[in-house]
């Protein structure tokens, strides 16, 4: 079975320029080796130019002042006094746009027929995520300690309270770019509060109750895309922001237990199973060479379609090693092979070697590491 190479989605602002220019550089940088999808992101920062941009809506006043230079500079929005919140307020405002890059993604496949069956790939993040991160911001903190979340808990409240608005908004956008768009565009559905939510549970000993509440979020957010007739994969993340990881995990556990809590809810809604990344670098670190990281793998369900996230661009060596740690826990092939975040954080050379890196390791010959 070939391995796809999957490429997360963002690049270095200095190689952002047109949606022709972006589509054409991950073609060019698969050397000839099948991807899951074309991606073209809109922000390097993932969500931060959509966050600055709330300040200019007249829905929004800013509570925390803050310019994302990390993670202790996070910005947090209140409602404006008399304001009610409607999902316009907090719409990415993307159709137009998506339309745009989906008709040069058409031109772009008319003269690479690889290309032919592929669909652009868009970044969708989950509701909870932007909702948490607009009224939140004052909430996180490098390895999100208890002090501050509590110390903020009415923000958060807040954040809870107004995401059926950020869940209305998003499924009206993925519904017009799908009625028009469908079969072109693939979503990537991205969460890394659901990881880090289960990696910080399993630190306080509370993922019991806390995971079937972050998968049930999640869970209902895909069934509803799946309703819409949306094409999705997922990608959990433990955080990327200036390339470092809110968050150390210790082992696959929390992400095995999140898609088992996913699992059990999609399947019993009649959802397939998305395709789903798993992260195993984070931050700068490269993924690990212990077995013991990756042995919660064989847990889970055999439908699920796994995207290593094993790619470190500095050891491909490594990074073919830590793909064997994978497939041997996990049991299968993986569908794919990725980094554990987008490229935009990188230095534009740093992104051509991950690039290669993503390639090479989705070429290699297990047994020849086995």
């Amino acid at each position: 079975m070939t391995r796809y190479a999957h490429f997360v989605g963002s690049l270095p602002e200095a190689l952002m320029t047109s949606d022709r220019e972006v589509l054409e550089w991950f073609a060019d940088h698969s050397d000839g080796w099948p991807l899951t999808a074309v991606p073209r992101d809109l922000d390097a920062g993932w969500v931060v130019a959509y966050l600055r941009s709330l300040e200019e809506r007249n829905a929004f006043d800013v509570v925390r002042a803050g310019d994302y230079a990390d993670y202790s500079d996070m910005r947090s929005y209140g409602v404006r006094p008399g304001h009610v919140l409607e999902p316009r307020d907090v719409a990415m405002g993307r159709v137009e746009r998506i339309g745009a890059i989906v008709s040069e993604f058409e031109s772009l496949q008319r003269s690479r027929p690889e290309l032919a069956d592929k669909r652009v790939q868009i970044s969708q993040p989950n509701p909870l995520d932007l909702a948490l991160y607009v009224f939140a911001g004052a909430a996180v903190s490098l390895g999100l300690p208890v002090a501050p979340a509590v110390r903020n808990l009415d923000v958060v409240v807040t954040a809870l309270r107004h995401l059926p608005v950020f869940t209305a908004a998003i499924l009206q956008e993925m519904s017009e770019v799908t009625a028009r768009y469908g079969d072109r565009v693939v979503w990537q559905v991205e969460s890394p509060i659901a990881t880090l939510g289960m990696v910080k549970a399993e630190q306080l000993r509370t993922q019991w109750p806390l995971g079937p509440l972050l998968a049930r979020q999640l869970g209902g957010f895909l069934v509803r895309t799946h309703e819409i007739g949306a094409a999705t994969t997922l990608h959990l993340c433990y955080g990327d922001h200036e390339h470092r990881n809110l968050l150390t995990p210790g082992s696959l556990r929390p992400v095995v237990n999140l898609l088992g809590h996913l699992s059990q809810l999609l399947c019993k809604r009649g959802v397939p199973l998305p395709v789903v990344h798993v992260p195993c670098a984070y931050g700068a670190d490269p993924a690990p060479l212990d077995p013991a990281f990756y042995r919660p793998l064989r847990r889970l369900d055999p439908g699920w379609q796994l995207i290593a996230g094993v790619v470190c661009p500095d050891d491909v060596d490594d990074s073919i090693r830590a793909l064997t740690l994978f497939e041997h826990a996990s049991g299968r092939t993986a569908y794919g092979v990725a980094t554990a975040c987008g490229l935009g954080r990188r230095t534009v050379d740093g992104a051509r070697s991950a690039a290669t890196a993503t390639i090479t390791t989705a070429r290699a010959d297990i047994d020849a590491f086995a």
